[in-house]
């Protein structure tokens, strides 16, 4: 697949590029969408033209709703399935079936990927011998998917032929001298500590894609894909595997439903400890914070919908309505939910902050104490029963019940929270 220009291609095809390149200047994006993938299924290598079809693709995705991404990521796995299957008879109709995708979602590390690799496969920047531009390809890949071995292999292959060319190869007996510099050699060496274990779940994924192919509607095989890209660490492409067996068992597995919830959750930490460890300003990691509280209310309401006699799902959804701010809506799910004694404790608790949180102290007083009561051992949750109860009379000018509350406490364990302040202050005070 060698590069070609504008020049190249066939006159209806730079006709059609010039009015592209036009719309471009009017933000014509839709134009550009409906020009450029013809041209680029008779010109896969028309280069020039891929990146503009790309810019409006990018341009497009900035008016998405947040329901399109959602769904973008469902009707990305499958169609990427079919390009590579596509790919195997024209080139050309598989990148365009993959430039479909990215129409949908540009930023897809799926169908990203998938385009990388096609290309790679059909030896287009080898073939060209440009092998430090084949090298930065695979180094991308390897960005994407630290694991990939294939993508490690290349990367040192490209590596070796490019000091070859430049005339280093010949010259040293040393594999790690015919590299550009030391850095690179020990990062392809410390990447090649994960390459036996990475090989064999690539190999593996790669008989299960292709038996996907011929099996497109195996829920089994599309389970079996997520699991193994989780393992991987690749929570994106685990997440589209698991949406798109979802759909295809037609919503009615509750493991895959479950799988599909943890994997957003998870998702949503790692984009949290990312903000985190970059430093991000905090109404950064806040708008994070939230989205992650909104999904596990939405998984929560709609558990219980479906379960609605699940002490357990009322339980949890009493405890989301609460950490949303939705706290009087809270209280009849966590009465349902003392029903169940294996939360009973933790709903009397959350009863009362619900009660606590809306000043009806004497109410909130009253779960603390009964949570406090009924559980014997001074595990976590008893300790927060006794020091909010004592926060309460605190509150209601009790403040010797308060004291006596604290007490127990800090008798057991004077590191819980303040109470080790709370305590000896008001020893300070009375002498």
């Amino acid at each position: 697949m060698p590069e070609i220009t504008s020049s190249q291609l066939a006159p209806s095809h730079q006709e059609a590029f010039r009015k592209a390149k036009d719309a471009l200047n009017r933000q014509n994006t839709d134009y550009i969408l409906m020009l450029l993938p013809p041209v680029l299924e008779a010109a896969p290598g028309f280069l020039e033209g891929r990146k503009l079809l790309r810019a409006a693709q990018l341009n497009k995705a900035k008016t998405a709703s947040k329901m399109e991404k959602s769904m973008a990521a469902v009707k990305i796995a499958p169609m990427v399935m079919q390009a590579k299957a596509a790919a195997g008879k024209s080139l050309g109709t598989g990148l365009a079936k993959l430039e479909e995708a990215l129409s949908l979602d540009p930023q897809n590390s799926q169908a990203n990927g998938a385009l990388a690799e096609l290309a790679l496969a059909n030896d287009s920047l080898i073939a060209a011998k440009q092998m430090t531009k084949a090298r930065d390809v695979y180094q991308t890949i390897m960005e994407i998917n630290p694991t990939d071995g294939e993508a490690l292999k290349g990367m040192k292959d490209c590596s070796a032929m490019s000091a070859s060319q430049e005339g280093g190869w010949e010259k040293s007996t040393d594999f790690r001298d015919s590299l550009k510099n030391k850095d690179e050699a020990l990062a392809l060496e410390s990447a090649s500590k994960v390459v036996k274990s990475a090989e064999a779940l690539a190999d593996q994924l790669a008989r299960l894609h292709a038996q996907f192919e011929k099996e497109p509607q195996n829920v089994t095989l599309a389970r079996q894909i997520a699991e193994l890209c989780e393992q991987q660490g690749s929570l994106d492409h685990a997440l589209q595997w698991f949406q798109f067996a979802h759909e295809l068992a037609q919503k009615t597995d509750p493991n895959l439903e479950k799988a599909v919830f943890r994997l957003r959750l998870a998702l949503l930490d790692a984009e949290l400890e990312q903000a985190r460890a970059a430093g991000s300003e905090a109404v950064t990691v806040a708008e994070i914070e939230g989205r992650k509280k909104a999904l596990v209310l939405e998984g929560a309401r709609d558990r219980v919908t479906r379960y609605p006699n699940d002490l357990q799902y009322r339980f949890e959804l009493g405890e989301a309505l609460i950490e949303n701010g939705f706290d009087k809506e809270a209280v009849p799910e966590l009465q349902q939910a003392l029903r169940q004694p294996s939360v009973r404790h933790r709903a009397l608790n959350l009863l009362g902050l619900s009660y606590h949180k809306r000043r009806m102290l004497d109410l909130a007083a009253k779960q603390y104490a009964l949570a406090a009561s009924e559980i014997v051992a001074m595990d976590n949750v008893k300790k927060d029963a006794i020091y909010n109860l004592g926060i309460v009379l605190d509150e209601m000018g009790k403040k010797a019940e308060a004291l006596d509350e604290f007490k127990k406490i800090y008798e057991i364990d004077s590191q819980f929270r303040d109470v080790a302040d709370r305590v000896e202050s008001a020893y300070q005070q009375t002498t």
